[in-house]
């Protein structure tokens, strides 16, 4: 963070020196008796900030020393010559040997770091105390509704709020001997128990800040000169504002309902209500004898004005009646024809939903079926002839395989292939008697092999059209060696030809 931007926060919402001066002192109370118990006053500030505590202590007679890591912070001090420096405050306690402090403080420092730092930081303060030496950390008071919610969270550099409870605990825990929650900054006249309380005073009454002050154990005679102050009480909580809240709210209701009970005894049983009742009658009678004739006047004058304008108000009253008419007599024929929409808009609708529930009947029906043909299959898979004959119908499918398909690899080999073969086979008489054997005995494995031939005869003629250099004897193709010669016999017969 910029070295000047916390010092700028501080100057705005922190308050201004005097401010801060000011309820600083209450503190001075708790502090005043050691000065009895010890010549000297040494008292450490941790987080000491600006230094206002540090000015204050050293006017009182003390010997403050303040620690901070902030700089923005320290120059503030350092122009006013205040005994502060640059340090850790967890380190700065750490230096000093035990029961050399009758004081440690810390404003506003709890809430920046982590609750395991403030646990040692509280254990340390505890060690370098002498008895009945005081700590002092003063925090933002989260019971405040205005405060818990919102303004703690102003500051980026704070860590999580502290209840009031658990910094009270912390230092019992650590092992000092008191413990006070002091309260001071709140509106001075919500201390009375008269001053009127508004939801805002419950909402944000109560000390924006607090502070915890333990102390270290000690003699009974050393502890006896803090009995006022530590016994004392400061401020108001949260509940205290809540509950005087309620029991002023629960009197003021109690006030209404009496008073209201009381007028309404008092109409009840009042001598002078007939009276009353007899002169509302007089004066609504009066009422309406006037509201009477100012009735007939006004009667009148409409009667001569409609007599005036007899013939063209009934005119346009007759047209009126008239368009009026056939606006009913449209908006009638209109509703019909929605009526009659609305009746074949159900119709279709539950015509509808009948096919839907068929189609539903019919797909459910298909789906039972189909379930059960997965579940036959999946049993004919499971059954043992299934396994049994699987290694037959695996000879049987790669026995078919070349004749599936005519577009195959296979296919397209075996029609290259059967031409050549039937040369081959007729050029030797003493291997064709035996396959023409098989032939007969196999008519489909015949009549497969004409159809490869038939179809490579056919793919031969078209790649003659397209290659003239294609051999067409027998429809066989020739090697390249019988494309020459071919090509020489057609040069000779050409030359014989001229």
């Amino acid at each position: 963070m910029d070295d000047g931007f916390y010092r700028a926060f501080e100057d705005r919402y922190r308050g201004s020196r005097e401010l801060i001066t000011e309820r600083l002192k209450a503190y001075l109370p708790f502090l005043s008796p050691l000065k009895a118990l010890y010549q000297d006053h040494p008292v450490l500030d941790v987080g000491c900030g600006r230094g206002e505590w540090l000015e204050l202590l050293t006017a009182e007679g003390y010997a403050p020393t303040g620690v901070d890591l902030d700089e923005g912070m320290l120059e503030a001090c350092q122009a006013l010559n205040l005994p502060a420096r640059k340090a850790d405050a967890l380190t700065a306690l750490k230096e000093l040997p035990d029961n050399s402090l009758i004081a440690v403080t810390g404003f506003h420092i709890a809430e920046h770091i982590p609750f395991p730092v403030l646990q040692e930081l509280v254990a340390e303060a505890l060690r370098v105390l002498r008895p009945a030496g005081l700590l002092i950390l003063e925090t933002p008071n989260a019971e405040s509704l205005v405060v818990g919610t919102n303004s703690f969270y102003l500051d980026p550099t704070h860590e999580r709020p502290l209840p009031n409870l658990l910094l009270s605990f912390l230092a019992e825990h650590a092992g000092f001997a008191k413990s006070k929650i002091v309260r001071l900054q709140e509106r001075p006249d919500l201390r009375e128990e008269d001053t009127s309380l508004g939801i805002w005073e419950v909402l944000a009454g109560t000390s924006p800040d607090y502070a915890v002050v333990g102390q270290k154990q000690a003699s009974p005679e050393q502890l006896e000169a803090f009995t006022a102050v530590f016994d004392a009480a400061y401020g108001v909580s949260l509940d205290q504002l809540a509950v005087r809240y309620d029991e002023a709210l629960e009197r003021r209701l109690k006030g209404m309902e009496s008073g209201l009970a009381a007028a309404r005894e008092e109409f009840v049983t009042r001598d002078g209500l007939q009276d009353l009742m007899d002169r509302m009658h007089v004066h609504h009678a009066e009422q309406l004898t006037v509201l009477h004739d100012r009735f007939n006047q006004a009667t009148e004058v409409q009667h001569q004005r409609f007599n005036q304008e007899n013939e063209a108000q009934q005119s346009r009253f007759n047209q009126s009646i008239l368009s009026l008419q056939q606006h009913c007599s449209g908006l009638q024929t209109s509703l019909s024809n929605v009526q009659q929409n609305l009746s074949d808009a159900v119709a279709q609708t539950e015509q509808v939903r009948a096919e839907l529930n068929a189609s539903l009947g019919n797909a459910h029906h298909w789906y039972l079926r189909a379930t059960a043909y997965e579940q036959q299959l999946q049993a004919v898979h499971r059954s043992t002839s299934w396994r049994v004959t699987a290694p037959l119908r695996a000879v049987v499918k790669a026995m078919r395989w070349p004749f599936q398909s005519g577009k195959s690899m296979a296919g397209r080999t075996l029609r290259k292939v059967v031409p050549h073969a039937r040369l081959w086979v007729g050029r030797r008489p003493a291997i064709q008697r035996p396959v023409l054997a098989v032939l007969n005995r196999t008519p489909w494995l015949a009549a497969k092999l004409r159809q490869l031939h038939q179809n490579a005869v056919h793919a031969d003629a078209a790649s003659n059209a397209a290659d003239p250099q294609h051999g067409v004897i027998d429809h066989a193709p020739l090697t390249e060696r019988g494309r020459d010669i071919e090509r020489a016999l057609m040069q000779a017969m050409t030359k014989d030809q001229n």
